[in-house]
């Protein structure tokens, strides 16, 4: 090793040297602690800045992924609203389709009904002229029909030969008959009704040999309810026709009117009478006689009593079920010839 590194000792003076530069290195080593703080303190602030940065970083960092979700979440709820509004489009179309489907649907209803009211009041009026119309022909062929019932208790009565009838005062016996009734008829009554013709009256003179054609021009009409005319007999002057229509109940419909319009010159010159052709006939017609179901002859009457006493007595015997009688509608008592007309009411079964 060389001599000139080696440590010497220190002097005096290199010690008083060695104090003051170590005074003036205190100082400057005050300084120095002073800008140590600062710069603690400083450093201090910086890494509290330095943290702050970072929160706000991260605080604008979940702001921008806030920002891109809203935003994520806008697009899709405005995707969401397009799809709602043509949802809402298509349901408007399809709910205005129905509306007038509906209206229409309605509007057909409403005439259907109008149709069908129309048709019923219709109907109701054709029922009523043919209600009118069987009336008339009730009335025109009104044929009286009388019908006698079989009564028990006077069958009952001429069963027995004679009857032994108590008079408290006397006893009388009495014998019972039939009584013959009036010539009777029997018979059935048949109507035809044509359904292809109609006679027709009231017709005007004024083209006598016109008319024939007026007549089936008139009656052709469909408007009117007529139809196509087959054949029409007409004597002239007759002012009465009969026609003949090809379809059925062209006939009917047109007597049911009981007048139809005269078309002259396409105007409407007078009204014609219209009637159906009918034809009657009788069947099963037949003439008899007969005894009368409900009364009895009693003769042989031997008493001395007074005419009123003796009916009253005879028919409170008749009137009891015991003595085979029944309810006595009217009973004639003849002194003179000695007899009883006993007429029975129609048992309560029968009536």
């Amino acid at each position: 090793m060389d001599q000139d590194n080696e440590p010497q000792p220190l002097s005096d003076e290199s010690c008083l040297s060695f104090e003051i530069t170590a005074i003036e290195n205190g100082s400057e080593n005050t300084d120095t602690c002073l800008n140590s703080e600062a710069i603690c303190q400083a450093r201090e602030e910086l890494e509290k800045w330095q943290t702050d940065i970072l929160k706000l970083e991260k605080e604008n960092s979940d702001l921008i992924c806030r920002k891109l979700d809203a935003e994520d979440e806008r697009k899709r709820a405005t995707n969401q609203l397009c799809k709602l509004n043509s949802e809402w489009d298509n349901y408007k179309d399809e709910f205005l389709k129905e509306v007038k489907s509906c209206q229409e649907m309605l509007r057909e209803k409403n005439q259907k009904y109008i149709k069908l009211k129309g048709q019923v009041v219709e109907l109701e009026n054709d029922l009523q002229r043919k209600q009118d119309l069987c009336d008339s022909l009730c009335t025109k062929f009104r044929v009286k029909w009388h019908f006698y019932r079989q009564c028990n208790c006077a069958s009952r009565i001429l069963k027995i030969a004679k009857h032994q009838i108590d008079l408290q005062s006397e006893k009388i016996q009495v014998k019972a008959q039939s009584i013959p009734s009036d010539t009777m008829q029997q018979f059935e009554i048949h109507l035809n009704i044509s359904m292809k013709k109609i006679s027709v009256s009231k017709i005007p003179n004024n083209l006598p040999e016109q008319m024939r054609d007026k007549l089936e021009i008139s009656f052709s009409k469909s408007s009117l309810g007529g139809g196509e005319v087959e054949s029409i007999e007409y004597p002239t002057s007759s002012g009465t026709a009969i026609i003949t229509f090809v379809e059925k109940r062209v006939a009917q419909r047109i007597a049911e009117q009981k007048k139809y319009p005269l078309i002259i010159n396409g105007k409407t010159t007078c009204w014609l009478k219209v009637e159906p052709v009918m034809g009657s006939y009788l069947k099963k017609f037949q003439i008899f006689n007969g005894v009368s179901k409900r009364s009895v002859l009693l003769s042989d009457i031997k008493s001395t009593m007074e005419e009123e006493e003796m009916q009253d007595k005879l028919k409170i015997h008749f009137q009891k079920p015991s003595k085979h009688g029944g309810e006595v509608e009217d009973i004639k008592y003849v002194p003179k010839d000695k007899h009883l007309l006993v007429h029975f009411e129609e048992d309560s079964a029968e009536k």
